[in-house]
């Protein structure tokens, strides 16, 4: 049986070291396993999970060999064995179900110069605001994923839950699954519910404090569509307009603000780190400008590493500064779109500082605005992700 565990073993490693980090490891295992068509389920389940627990890991344990890396990770985001401890290093097998804290002391007796701190290496660049333990250790954990209730009662939607017998937990009244649960089986996805991270849910709550007329709103770097379907069931905006930088995210996005019966006015193309490009925008809006515009800009991502965990090992910390300048140039280009007594919401879903709080900083220098507010909203407590949120005025 020990030899069932050893060839996922070597099939890990053999995936992990022919890995370049061009694309998401999900999607370069997903072309893996399209390739060699010998594995079953099972084994790709079990290989899958080997090779995200090396990943959680980061940085901690360099100085050890592949194989001992994979042992390591599977071993610190376990709390039960399925065999695979105890056919490859058995000394560890009588800790997996204890506290964390237990379990990393005894790593260090068989692993000596494993370090906690590089799980997540890159610690000057975080923000101040976070618990940097807290967050570093909630790597070793799938996130869960999160869900918005469009329109109806959150009682009446756990009654249904209940009834047909899936577990679930709740955060703050939003509701979190395990990511092997699909509820497609029983539910419309963006229909009656729809995938949404409870930090991000939690952003639109800053808008809150304003008296947000529903006159206009756009959506600047749409992607998935999530935002503009959460600030459409909010408000109820007479006009709605989408962008994006790439047409077959826009194409994906009409596709699912349709199959969600949200009416929107424009989607377009439209790059807006150019002010040339900017050009481009206003032919679509309204000329009085926008009420409300929202810009979940383009980042590092760092604080959704729980769900792409291959980022702890090979980031370069240089694309902080890249991505702060289109970040500065994408704000400075939005300001003049914004009507007169509106509202801009700046997202990222990074954990930097230079993203976020220095952002906001820079602009300021050089444009006349008001915060209304600026916070985190950090998930790792919840098994979610990290949120950075800004609104302003001018």
């Amino acid at each position: 049986m020990a030899g069932f565990y050893y060839q996922h073993l070597r099939s890990a490693i053999e995936i992990l070291e022919g890995y370049r980090f061009n694309d998401p490891f999900s999607i370069y295992l997903k072309n893996y396993f399209r390739r060699f068509k010998k594995f079953g389920s099972r084994d790709r389940k079990a290989i899958t999970d080997l090779c995200f627990g090396y990943f959680r890991i980061g940085q901690s344990s360099l100085k050890y060999n592949t194989n001992d890396q994979i042992i390591i990770g599977y071993f610190l985001t376990h709390q039960s064995d399925d065999g695979f401890i105890e056919a490859t290093c058995p000394d560890l097998l009588k800790s997996i179900g204890c506290t964390l804290d237990e379990k990393i002391e005894k790593l260090r007796e068989r692993f000596p110069v494993f370090d906690e701190g590089k799980i997540f290496s890159f610690t000057n660049e975080l923000t101040g605001k976070i618990d940097q333990k807290s967050f570093r250790r909630s790597h070793l954990q799938k996130p869960l994923y999160f869900i918005n209730i469009r329109q109806k009662s959150v009682e009446n939607f756990l009654n249904r839950l209940n009834e047909y017998q899936i577990p679930y937990v709740v955060t703050d009244g939003i509701i979190g699954f395990e990511q092997n649960i699909d509820l497609s089986n029983w539910f419309k996805i963006d229909e009656e519910i729809f995938v949404q991270d409870i930090s991000s849910q939690k952003t639109i709550t800053l808008l809150d404090q304003c008296n947000i007329a529903g006159s206009s709103l756009w959506d600047t770097c749409a992607g998935s569509g999530g935002k503009s379907i959460l600030a459409s069931d909010k408000f109820h905006f007479k006009k709605h307009y989408v962008s994006d930088l790439r047409q077959h995210i826009l194409d994906e996005l009409s596709r699912r603000l349709t199959k969600a019966s949200i009416k929107y006015d424009q989607s377009f193309c439209v790059d807006l780190t150019n002010s040339l490009s900017i050009q481009v925008a206003k032919q679509y809006l309204p000329k009085e400008g926008v009420e409300l515009i929202i810009a979940d800009v383009p980042c590092t991502g760092s604080g959704t590493w729980g769900r792409s965990p291959e980022w702890l090992r090979n980031f370069d910390v240089q694309q902080i500064t890249a991505y702060q300048q289109r970040q500065i140039n994408i704000v400075k280009h939005i300001l003049p779109l914004i009507k007169k007594g509106g509202f801009f919401l700046y997202i990222t879903c990074s954990v930097f500082e230079q993203e976020n709080e220095f952002v906001i900083e820079e602009i300021k220098k050089s444009h006349t605005i008001k915060v209304i507010e600026q916070k985190y909203f950090f998930g790792y407590g919840n098994r979610g992700d990290q949120l950075f949120a800004a609104l302003i005025t001018l």
